[in-house]
């Protein structure tokens, strides 16, 4: 923790944000109470072909996709995890909570629609982050925020922060920010800059990469 409250002054960022957390030492226990919503299964069809999948492209028809979503900042409560397939329409169903027409999108645009779905017809009042793990077997890491163009990333060994920052073309041109937020099954994690983010973090498929703006 003495290391962790080195990395910034804790009772300024306290102030500024108060649902989020610093991490400590070592990678933080995020798991979190589930509470799925009822009449949604987890698998795909028994044709699901394998198909070519760019990360940068658009998204369309047998493109399976790994999802898990949250609700909720201060104790995120899990609404979905499991695979969906992109059907003959460009469609993922969700069964009674709604469908995504995500054919010949790209995977932003299709995150967002997800995220709609679950709002409208999960009837969900709380902030939802939803996180693409892989798509056709491809693991992904998404950038996003204080960036010049937010993207999906697949991952590789040996994988840096500052990598990641480098595919989504930098910071916006002009910024002073220094600060990021990395995203873990719902949960936002603090750090005052990319080289302390580099020191604490080991990344998983799914996580969330988010420059601040504002510190």
């Amino acid at each position: 923790m003495l290391a962790a409250t080195s990395l910034c002054s804790c009772q300024t960022i306290k102030k500024i944000t108060p649902d989020l957390h610093i991490p400590k030492p070592g990678l933080p226990d995020l798991s979190k109470v589930k509470k799925m919503i009822p009449g949604l299964d987890d698998g795909l069809p028994v044709d699901d072909p394998t198909v070519p999948f760019n990360a940068t492209g658009a998204l369309g028809y047998g493109h399976s996709i790994s999802m898990d979503i949250y609700e909720g900042v201060r104790n995120p409560k899990r609404l979905f995890e499991g695979k969906r397939m992109v059907d003959e329409n460009g469609v993922i169903s969700f069964g009674k909570v709604g469908s995504a027409k995500v054919g010949g999108r790209n995977l932003m645009d299709a995150e967002r629609m997800i995220s709609s779905v679950f709002r409208v017809g999960g009837r969900s009042s709380f902030a939802l982050t939803v996180h693409l793990p892989s798509v056709e077997g491809v693991n992904l890491v998404r950038v996003d925020g204080d960036v010049a163009n937010p993207v999906y990333v697949p991952m590789w060994d040996r994988m840096h922060l500052r990598d990641l920052v480098q595919r989504a073309g930098g910071r916006r041109a002009g910024s002073t920010a220094r600060s990021v937020y990395i995203t873990r099954e719902g949960q936002k994690m603090f750090f005052p800059n990319l080289e302390a983010a580099e020191t604490w973090w080991k990344f998983r498929p799914g996580d969330i990469v988010t420059l601040s703006p504002d510190l």
